[in-house]
């Protein structure tokens, strides 16, 4: 067991990509706010009291492990009752997805190269999740789409995204393909790592929901 098999055996996944604001209020009454841009995702995972414990000892040490201060690199569909979480909603094949390539980004958008790829319909509808591979193949970030994008063979189509393009160091998003839907993967450190119980019928019961947050490198 590892954190990747606590959102596999998930009761519930809360997931918080709200905007990050600071806020005023003005002497004369004017609420002012300042986005900071960055929405990161968190997660609140609820785990249900089914695990063994005599089968998953090893398991739990992989988790405390990991604790607080590492990373873990996760997936919301390991779990095929769960793919419907992020699954791809589009019209394009995967074997066509594996010839789009991107060619850059600017603010919240991300420019992809389609002229290799066949197909019709949209290349994305709203609410999809892409995330860039880059030219190294490590890029971090997964994005949502904020409205369906029509597919077509062109040299540079926009598809609009949730939050500004992240920078990562070492990482170009001018070249590289993409990944989209079920193969979109987060980069998280746990911020509440609950205790356990072993309780009667040998069974793990931990203290409080696991919760998550993205890791900005």
């Amino acid at each position: 067991m590892s954190l990747q098999t606590i959102i596999d055996n998930a009761t519930y996944v809360e997931v918080d990509r709200r905007e990050q604001f600071a806020a005023t209020m003005s002497r004369s009454g004017h609420y002012k706010t300042a986005d900071r841009n960055v929405n990161v995702y968190s997660f609140t995972v609820g785990m249900h009291e089914g695990l063994t414990y005599s089968t998953n000892r090893g398991a739990l040490e992989d988790i405390y492990t990991t604790g607080s201060t590492a990373e873990a690199n996760i997936s919301l569909n390991n779990n095929s009752g769960m793919n419907y979480l992020t699954a791809y909603q589009g019209d394009i094949s995967g074997a066509e997805i594996n010839n789009i390539v991107m060619v850059g980004s600017n603010g919240s958008e991300l420019y992809v190269d389609c002229s290799s790829a066949t197909g019709s319909g949209n290349l994305f509808e709203k609410g999809d999740y892409i995330q860039p591979k880059g030219n190294t193949d490590t890029y971090r970030y997964p994005y949502q789409v904020t409205s369906d994008v029509a597919f077509s063979t062109s040299a540079n189509i926009t598809v609009p995204v949730h939050r500004p393009v992240l920078s990562q160091s070492g990482v170009a998003l001018t070249s590289g393909g993409i990944k989209v839907g079920n193969d979109v993967r987060w980069q998280v450190k746990i911020t509440n790592l609950p205790k356990y119980s072993v309780v009667p019928h040998d069974r793990i019961q931990f203290s409080a929901d696991f919760e998550l947050v993205e890791v900005l490198s």
